[in-house]
C-alpha cells in the first residue's frame, strides 16, 4: 500500500511539473516576407492581358530549407533562432513576393507561380537560382542567378547574376524585413532584364 501511494504521489508530481513547463514555454512567433511596396501600387484597374508569365522554377541551398528562421553567427556556424519560424516555406515566399512584385510593375502581364498548371503554361519564364540568402549580426546578403526562358522552346533567351546587401541584425523580423527588401532588388532586376521587356 505505500508503495503505490509512493508511486501515485510520484505521477501526480511528474504531471503537475509538466502542466507547469508547458504554461510557461515560450510562445512560437512566425513571419513573412511581404511585397508591402508592390501591394501598394498595385494597379486595381482591369487591363487586357498581353502576355502570361511565369516565375519559377526557383531554387535554394539545403540549409534553408526549414522552417526556422536563422542567421550566421560566424562563415561556418548556423544558428536557428528559438521560436522564431517562417509562416510558410522560405521557397514558397520567396517566389510569392517576386510574382507581386513583377505583376506590380507589369500590370498588362498575368504573372503565374510555379508549379503552373498545363492550361496555364507562360509563354516566358522567370528561373531563380538562390545561391545565397544569408543573415548575420549586422547585415543580409541575397545572390542569385536569373534565366529568362522561352517555354515554348525551352532556349534560354538571357541570363543575369545578382548580388546585393541590406543592413539588418539577428533579430527575427530584421532579418525578414532585410530579405523583402533584398527580394525587391531582385524583382527589380528581373524587370529590367531587356530580352523579357521586349517580347
Amino acid at each position: 500500500m505505500i508503495k503505490y501511494a509512493a508511486v501515485k504521489y510520484f505521477v501526480v508530481i511528474t504531471v503537475l511539473i509538466t502542466l507547469c513547463a508547458c504554461q510557461h514555454s515560450p510562445r512560437k512567433e512566425y513571419f513573412a516576407l511581404n511585397a508591402a511596396i508592390a501591394e501598394k501600387n498595385d494597379n486595381q484597374n482591369s487591363t487586357s492581358v498581353e502576355k502570361v508569365v511565369g516565375i519559377g522554377p526557383l531554387s535554394i541551398p539545403e540549409y534553408l530549407q526549414h522552417s526556422r528562421i536563422s542567421y550566421w553567427k560566424t562563415p561556418l556556424q548556423l544558428s536557428l533562432l528559438e521560436n522564431q519560424y517562417w509562416a510558410e516555406p522560405l521557397e514558397q515566399g520567396i517566389s510569392r513576393v517576386l510574382r507581386l512584385h513583377v505583376q506590380a510593375a507589369h500590370p498588362q502581364w498575368r504573372v503565374v507561380q510555379f508549379p503552373w498548371r498545363s492550361n496555364q503554361r507562360p509563354a516566358y519564364s522567370i528561373r531563380v537560382d538562390i545561391q545565397r540568402l544569408d543573415a548575420f549580426r549586422d547585415h543580409a546578403v541575397l545572390e542569385a542567378g536569373i534565366d529568362t526562358i522561352d517555354t515554348q522552346t525551352n532556349k534560354i533567351i538571357a541570363s543575369k547574376q545578382f548580388s546585393a546587401r541590406v543592413d539588418s541584425s539577428s533579430n527575427s523580423a530584421d532579418i525578414a524585413r532585410a530579405y523583402s527588401e533584398l527580394l525587391q532588388q531582385l524583382a527589380n532586376d528581373i524587370n529590367k532584364m531587356p530580352s523579357l521587356a521586349s517580347k
